[in-house]
């Protein structure tokens, strides 16, 4: 006869037994992880895509092939556009800006007797390899108008190669042809450096340079009408850099 403690010990051992049991038909029940949710932090190859408003101010100057004997300064030059940034990664992306640029062309004769301030304005449009705050690229210009203020301290108008007006000062504002003033390919790199960032939007600013791969002025014709300004007097024979600064406010399209 089993006594009383060898009844408790055989009870003991069956749910025991039954426990383990039951502890491994559980760990056999397969998991199932959770599908995780589809990335939509990137489009195609960019990982950060922003887009906004773009403003700089600066100086243009032409100190490359002069006309004889004359001598340039420094003008104001400003832009405005937009600007769409795509990266790749932090250190690598593209950008694309399109601008209305506006330049100016100042050349006078060693005494400032005789002077011509150009006006120009462009649009343009500028692609650019990003490499961190840096973008190096192109800016094509195309001309959309232009005018020209003329001075001259001692103007003889002819006929027929006669004098026919006493001498006297001129002074006259005309309006430049855009086929006088030529279109530009330049070479452009930009600093743009994040100023103040915020949820959306970040607030960057710009230092630019353009040089261009060809002169300015691609003729005379619409505005000279004195002859003080063409042949080897005509201004626009060479490049008209620019260097400018200013702000670009990029709203964020993806992050």
């Amino acid at each position: 006869m089993w006594n009383m403690r060898d009844r408790i010990l055989i009870f003991a051992g069956f749910f025991l037994a039954l426990f383990i049991a039951q502890s491994v038909h559980a760990q056999k029940k397969s998991y199932l992880p959770p599908v995780p949710p589809q990335d939509s932090s990137t489009f195609w190859i960019f990982k950060d895509m922003s887009l906004g408003p773009y403003f700089t101010v600066g100086i243009t100057r032409q100190n490359e092939d002069l006309p004889y004997q004359w001598t340039s300064k420094p003008r104001f030059s400003n832009a405005f556009g937009i600007t769409l940034d795509a990266s790749v990664g932090p250190w690598f992306g593209f950008a694309l800006t399109a601008l209305y640029d506006s330049r100016y062309l100042y050349v006078q004769n060693r005494s400032d007797s005789d002077n011509i301030y150009i006006s120009l304005a462009y649009l343009a449009v500028q692609p650019s390899i990003k490499i961190y705050w840096l973008l190096i690229g192109l800016a094509f210009d195309f001309p959309m108008s232009g005018s020209a203020q003329e001075s001259i301290a001692a103007y003889q108008h002819y006929t027929n190669g006669v004098p026919d007006q006493t001498v006297k000062p001129y002074s006259e504002n005309l309006n430049v042809a855009t086929s006088d003033i030529a279109t530009l390919t330049e070479l452009r790199a930009t600093i743009s450096v994040p100023l103040f960032e915020e949820q959306s939007a970040t607030l960057h600013i710009i230092v630019t340079g353009n040089y261009p791969l060809s002169k300015v002025l691609a003729g005379t014709s619409s505005f000279d009408t004195t002859t003080h300004f063409s042949g080897k007097f005509a201004p626009g024979q060479g490049p008209l850099p620019s260097i400018e600064a200013g702000l670009s406010y990029q709203f964020d399209l993806l992050h």
